[in-house]
């Protein structure tokens, strides 16, 4: 008796529960999960993460160049302290040099493996030399990350496992065209069949694992988040926000800041809509009528965060986490809205065009007879 049919035989005996089990470990080996909100999550970490470079690049030179007032000898001392001086040390003392041209060409190459891993392009290798990098910027300014550094390393930990180029990709754009070109060819498999099958559904366990560690790290945030705030007196009686609006630090919009610390009801509002919005969260977004809801609440609670409290990079890393909860029926969904926003200027000057009437071409085919007379 082989192994296969040993499965499957226990898996009759066990009934109903065996068979569902089965048919949902097959599901998880042979269906890629979300790949169009993997491509999302790649776009977006990409494109923030070329934004923050770019914004950096005037002040990059002090916060992790040769003009640190980190300096290489208290980098090594902080490596040694933590314990990070063993196989891993020329990794993350990677960007501390003393040399200018080495350090800008390292940023150099960070700039277009962003811009690389935004567009799609060999997705697979430049997921794992972005994530390489994003390591070493990580390390070399522990000294003044913020959590908007610490969740774009994470999610770019979980995108080297997650196959992100597969929609909206020029990686997927290319493979359509060879398929186009090679539609009448079979596909030539150098390791068998049966080897290829197993790398697929590897390949596929890979992405719904690295999915899965993505949604699992959105949840932690969010329930660990209402934990320590549930913690403090002033998220209890509602104050929090007030007192938030009225330090400096966290001023975008002075007026619009003290609008909210103006109206203390509204405030008080707002504060217990934040605790329990990301106290229920982790249950609420299973479920397919209250998922957008609590989505939509996410969202304007970070659209909140960037405007009134001078953190946008952490909101927009934030919602891209989000996008993992949003099912490929959303996606297609939006791609079909858009689709018919853009072709419906191109239809309605056609429409606008009045129907030609019969009465009006015979009166002019009968002056045109007339005048011919």
């Amino acid at each position: 008796m082989t192994v296969r049919a040993a499965l499957a035989l226990g898996l009759d005996s066990a009934g109903g529960l065996g068979r569902q089990v089965a048919a949902t470990a097959r599901k998880l080996t042979l269906q890629p999960l979300a790949p169009y909100s993997a491509a999302a999550i790649r776009i977006g970490l990409g494109g923030l993460y070329l934004i923050h470079l770019l914004r950096e690049s005037v002040r990059a030179d002090r916060l992790w160049g040769p003009g640190s007032p980190f300096t290489a000898d208290l980098f090594d001392q902080t490596l040694k302290a933590r314990g990070w001086d063993g196989a891993f040390s020329w990794w993350y003392s990677l960007l501390v040099t003393d040399s200018a041209l080495v350090f800008w060409a390292w940023y150099a190459l960070a700039v277009v493996l962003s811009a690389l891993l935004m567009l799609g392009w060999r997705t697979r290798v430049v997921a794992v030399l972005f994530w390489f990098l994003v390591v070493a910027f990580y390390v070399r300014g522990s000294m003044a990350n913020s959590g908007w550094a610490l969740l774009s390393l994470l999610f770019a930990n979980y995108l080297v496992f997650v196959a992100s180029g597969r929609r909206w990709s020029l990686d997927a754009r290319r493979r359509a065209r060879k398929a186009e070109g090679k539609a009448a060819r079979s596909k030539f498999v150098f390791w068998g069949e049966e080897t290829e099958e197993l790398r697929r559904r590897l390949v596929t366990i890979l992405h719904n694992g690295g999915m899965a560690m993505i949604a699992l790290q959105v949840m932690v945030i969010y329930g660990s988040a209402a934990m320590y705030k549930i913690q403090g007196e002033s998220w209890r009686d509602g104050t929090a926000l007030y007192y938030t609006m009225m330090y400096d630090d966290f001023s975008t919009f002075p007026e619009l800041s003290a609008w909210v610390a103006s109206h203390g009801t509204f405030a008080a509002l707002m504060a217990y809509v934040t605790v329990f919005s990301q106290m229920l969260f982790p249950a609420l977004v299973f479920n397919r009528r209250l998922k957008y809801c609590i989505l939509v609440v996410m969202l304007a609670t970070h659209i909140g965060i960037g405007l009134l409290m001078a953190l946008p990079m952490f909101s927009a890393i934030t919602i891209v986490g989000d996008l993992v909860f949003l099912p490929t029926t959303f996606w297609l969904a939006a791609s079909r809205l858009v689709r018919t926003a853009r072709a419906a200027p191109e239809e309605k000057p056609e429409a606008s065009l009045p129907p030609p009437r019969e009465g009006a071409e015979g009166q002019a085919k009968g002056a045109e007879v007339g005048s011919s007379a």
